[in-house]
C-alpha cells in the first residue's frame, strides 16, 4: 500500500496522490497542497487566479507548484485532482469505510498480511506520519501550557469528543482542574465569558474545524488566552500566533476511515511528560491509589 508522506522539511516522500515528483515544497507551496487535499471539489471548479487569491499568492506561484508537482501546466494538476475524485466516490462516513476497507483488502490481495493486520499497519503509519511533523519544543510549550494553566477548557464535537474525555481523565489524575465545553449550543458562551489569560483551551478539530471552535479561535485573538489545537491540516490563517499551539495529528487522507490511533499516541506522550514534569504527580496518583483501597469494599474495583 502506497502512503504519502510529508516531512517537517516539506519533502513528500512516496507521494500525495496528485504529486509525480518528490522535492522540497516551499510553505506557500504546502499551503496550496494542504487547500487541495481539504478541497479537491472545489479546486477542480477553480480558476488558477480564484486558487491564488485563495491562498494568498499569486499566479505564477500557483503555476510553478503545477510544474513541480510533475504537470505541463495548471491545466495537468486539475485533471489529475478531478480522476482522483471520481475513482474516489462517496466521502461520506460509509464510503470512507468502505474505501479503507477496498484498500486493505487489495493490498491484501497483492500479497500483503491480511486485513486486520494491515488495518493496524496503517495505524503505525498514522502515527509515523505524526511522528514526521512533531516538533519537539512545540511539544515541550504544550506542555508548559498545560502545567501553568489554572483551568483547562477541553473543547471536541463528534468521535473527537473521545479524545477530550481521554486528556480530560488522565489530567484529573494529576490533580489539574479541567472543564469539558459543551459541544454547542449558546451554553457555550456561559464558560467564554469565565476564561481569562491564566487558563488554557484546548480544542480538537483534525480536518475540520467545528463552527464552535472557530468561535473559540475568534476569541481568543481578540481576548489572548493561550490555546492548544489538535489539527490534521498543515496550514490554518492562524498558524504564525505566538499564544496558539498547534499541534499536527494524521488520521489518514480525506477518503479513508479516520481512526483515533494517532490522536491517541500523542496524547499519551504528551501525559506522560505533563507527569515527567510535574513535582507532585505521584502525590495524586498515591491520594487516588488510597481512596481505591479505603472504599474497595463499597465500591469493588
Amino acid at each position: 500500500m502506497d502512503y504519502s508522506l510529508l516531512t517537517r522539511r516539506g519533502t513528500i516522500m512516496n507521494s500525495v496522490y496528485f504529486i509525480r515528483e518528490d522535492r522540497d515544497f516551499t510553505r506557500t507551496e504546502q499551503k496550496i497542497i494542504n487547500f487541495i487535499i481539504e478541497n479537491p471539489e472545489s479546486f477542480i471548479h477553480m480558476t488558477i487566479g480564484e486558487v491564488a487569491r485563495h491562498i494568498g499568492t499569486s499566479d505564477p506561484t500557483i503555476s510553478r507548484f503545477a510544474r513541480h508537482c510533475g504537470y505541463d501546466d495548471f491545466k495537468g494538476l486539475k485533471n489529475s485532482v478531478f480522476e482522483h475524485i471520481s475513482e474516489e466516490g462517496d466521502h461520506s462516513p460509509a464510503g470512507k469505510l468502505i474505501s479503507t476497507i477496498g484498500k486493505l483488502n487489495s493490498a491484501a490481495e497483492e500479497g500483503a498480511p491480511g486485513t486486520p493486520e494491515n488495518f493496524l499497519r496503517h495505524q503505525q503509519f498514522c502515527i509515523e506520519k505524526t511522528l514526521s511533523f512533531l516538533n519537539p519544543a512545540v511539544l515541550e510549550q504544550a506542555v508548559s501550557a498545560i502545567i501553568n494553566a489554572d483551568t483547562i477548557y477541553l473543547y471536541a464535537k463528534g468521535a473527537a469528543l473521545s479524545m477530550a474525555q481521554l486528556l480530560d481523565f488522565r489530567l484529573r489524575r494529576f490533580g489539574i482542574r479541567t472543564v469539558i465545553l459543551p459541544p454547542g449550543s449558546s451554553e457555550l458562551f456561559e464558560y467564554m465569558n469565565l476564561f481569562t489569560k491564566r487558563d488554557l483551551v484546548i480544542l480538537f478539530g483534525f480536518q475540520k474545524t467545528p463552527r464552535e471552535a472557530e468561535v473559540l479561535l475568534k476569541y481568543q485573538s481578540e481576548t489572548g488566552f493561550p490555546c492548544i489545537f489538535f489539527t490534521s491540516r498543515l496550514y490554518h490563517s492562524f498558524s504564525s500566533a505566538s499564544d496558539i499551539i498547534t499541534l499536527y495529528v494524521y488520521r489518514g487522507e480525506p477518503s479513508d476511515y479516520h481512526s483515533m490511533a494517532a490522536p491517541a499516541a500523542l496524547l499519551d506522550a504528551l501525559v506522560v511528560m505533563i507527569g515527567a514534569k510535574l513535582e507532585n504527580s505521584g502525590e495524586n496518583l498515591d491520594r487516588l491509589y488510597q481512596l481505591k483501597e479505603h472504599y474497595r469494599e463499597d465500591i469493588p474495583r
